[in-house]
């Protein structure tokens, strides 16, 4: 019996040793894929990344230049996009073989994580419509600056171009229109006195 136990547990370990020896293995081969795609993102960034076709004469025209831009290759595409992912996304651990105090832990790390990410995104949003009204309101005083000096005429209607839940929830839904400027407020010069008795006549 005891000859038996000791057999056992040495096939455990034997067993453990191996899993162990593969799972650095695997490891070691992910950060050696990693850092490939990191050295061939950098050197594919040192190439140039634009396809200039120039005339007879040396000049090249706004279109040529614009389609030369826009000429990247996709394997350069996919090498950043692979090493955008694997600097953000982090990999999920191995769940396998753990006990139930080891698994709390693990989701007590996976709520923090999600916590930190859902901060983040908070933070990117509210930054982006804080720029989107310093936009809009920047734009708001170039055209009240260019009304004062006699530009007549309708303005076309006005797109709100700040975060708008419901378009991103929707592809196909119409932008937000302003019916109204929100800057041109009219300032009620009266007293206090006067305007409680405008309300005293109004409430009787």
């Amino acid at each position: 019996m005891r000859v038996q136990e000791e057999a056992r547990r040495k096939a455990e370990e034997e067993e453990k040793r191996k899993k162990k020896a593969e799972e650095e293995k695997q490891r070691k081969e992910e950060r050696d894929r990693k850092r490939k795609e990191q050295e061939e993102c950098i050197k594919n960034m040192r190439k140039p990344n634009f396809v200039i076709t120039k005339h007879s004469d040396g000049e090249k025209t706004g279109e040529e230049n614009e389609q030369g831009e826009v000429q990247k290759s996709k394997e350069q595409l996919e090498a950043e996009k692979r090493s955008f992912l694997s600097q953000r996304i982090k990999p999920l651990p191995d769940l396998s073989g753990l006990d139930e105090e080891k698994l709390a832990e693990q989701a007590k790390e996976l709520h923090k994580e999600i916590y930190r990410l859902m901060n983040e995104k908070y933070d990117i949003e509210e930054k982006f419509k804080r720029q989107q009204y310093d936009m809009i309101e920047l734009a708001e005083r170039a055209r009240q600056m260019s009304k004062g000096k006699g530009r007549k005429g309708l303005s076309s209607a006005q797109v709100d171009e700040s975060f708008d839940r419901l378009a991103d929830k929707f592809a196909g839904a119409p932008p937000k229109i302003q019916l109204c400027s929100k800057y041109e407020r009219h300032t009620d010069h009266r007293s206090y006195g006067q305007r409680l008795e405008l309300f005293e006549e109004l409430t009787q």
